[in-house]
């Protein structure tokens, strides 16, 4: 049963009587103040409604694959806004001629041209990218309504140890280390960066001391792998 019935009543009657747009009806959804919330609770609301039922927060989402993989280029500073044009081959063909290989663990995203947002992205449909799919990206043979959110070890293993975020992580490192040379400024700027925010002071301790045994870049790592930098609250 509808949680909000009087709501969906009047979403219906709206659309009917206002020429049945979709991209209106969407605008009001997404300008709606239940949609604007944020994901933050109260003790209050937890025990009225602990599953969220009436929509008073917004449920925590988890970032589409192409949302994270254009945020991490984007923070890097290696995300190209180029539009247009044929899309970007993100694997190294092999005998094109006869049985074509697509070897995705090849390609090298520090050496790689032009780094354009995802929807760019070469797709093979019978051989999908290991490291978008492991994010829930949809599978390309198939039509897919609406995507499966999944959270797993394997995502995590992904975002730490892909070819794609080492690389990432070390351009990163670089442009912190371009601004200051102080291991705590970059730290800083690390997070105001990719979180929006300050490191709270147990955080810039802790990866202080992950900074000085291991360098920025596994700072940097760490930070991109943060659930924080994955949902959105």
């Amino acid at each position: 049963q509808p949680t909000h019935p009087d709501l969906l009543d009047y979403l219906a009657s709206r659309f009917r009587d206002e020429g049945q747009s979709l991209k209106d009806l969407h605008r009001l959804i997404l300008l709606s103040t239940a949609y604007q919330q944020s994901s933050r609770t109260n003790p209050a609301g937890s025990e009225l409604d602990g599953d969220n039922r009436l929509l008073w927060r917004m449920n925590r989402r988890k970032l589409e694959a192409e949302a994270i993989r254009d945020s991490v280029l984007q923070i890097s500073g290696k995300l190209d806004l180029e539009m247009y044009g044929p899309g970007d081959r993100l694997f190294v063909l092999e005998k094109p001629q006869h049985s074509p290989h697509y070897l995705y663990r090849k390609y090298d995203p520090a050496t790689a041209e032009r780094h354009r947002r995802s929807i760019y992205r070469f797709i093979v449909r019978s051989v999908p990218d290991p490291f978008m799919e492991s994010l829930d990206c949809a599978d390309p043979s198939q039509l897919t309504p609406k995507r499966i959110e999944t959270l797993t070890a394997l995502q995590a293993l992904s975002l730490l140890n892909d070819q794609f975020m080492i690389s990432m992580s070390v351009f990163f490192a670089e442009s912190l280390e371009a601004q200051s040379a102080d291991l705590t400024a970059q730290i800083n700027h690390a997070f105001q960066t990719a979180l929006g925010r300050s490191p709270e002071p147990d955080e810039l301790k802790i990866l202080q001391t992950i900074g000085a045994q291991h360098g920025l870049k596994n700072v940097c790592r760490l930070i991109l792998n943060s659930n924080e930098f994955i949902f959105i609250d």
